[in-house]
């Protein structure tokens, strides 16, 4: 249930994203074609689900919520005011639900489950370490953060919630 509360969730990111893309277009804005998808990965087997849930859930949701939050204190529009505190209400929400699976999943599963989190959790911490933000321009008022901005909630974020989080995950 909650996996399908959050993909509604998600819907409704998208449709609050693309309402307030056209309120500044002055014209409707819509979805195109979506290539991506339907080349996602499906996780086959409960140690390659834990690893997706700690890339995207664990790590992504977590520090998706914080941004939103920063989006959300920098904006003085009101319709992102609102826009943000829906995401990152959800967002958090969402990541709350990634960590309990993890949780579940190294309870429930073996010693392939526990090397498949702790690898997923490596790479996604190298691969933050790597980005370099290609712009700083922002829009505060507008709720956009410059890359540089983001990109430094997102490493904070990692060291002082997530990477806490999951040591005591993996030591209980």
């Amino acid at each position: 249930r909650a996996a399908h509360e959050a993909a509604l969730d998600e819907i409704r990111h998208a449709e609050l994203g693309f309402a307030l893309a056209s309120a500044y277009a002055g014209e409707p804005i819509s979805p195109g074609p979506l290539a991506e998808a339907a080349r996602a990965p499906v996780a086959r087997d409960l140690a390659s689900l834990a690893a997706a849930a700690v890339r995207e859930g664990c790590v992504g949701e977590t520090l998706a919520a914080l941004v939103a939050s920063a989006q959300h204190d920098a904006s003085t529009d009101d319709a992102v005011i609102s826009t943000m505190a829906v995401v990152r209400a959800d967002e958090a929400r969402h990541a709350e639900l990634a960590w309990r699976l993890v949780a579940w999943a190294l309870r429930a599963g073996g010693a392939d489950v526990r090397e498949a989190v702790e690898a997923a959790f490596e790479e996604a911490v190298a691969e933050l370490a790597s980005v370099r933000p290609a712009d700083a321009w922002h829009l505060h008022e507008h709720g956009r953060l410059s890359e540089a901005e983001a990109l430094d909630v997102r490493r904070r974020g990692l060291e002082l919630v997530v990477r806490p989080a999951m040591e005591a995950l993996l030591a209980a």
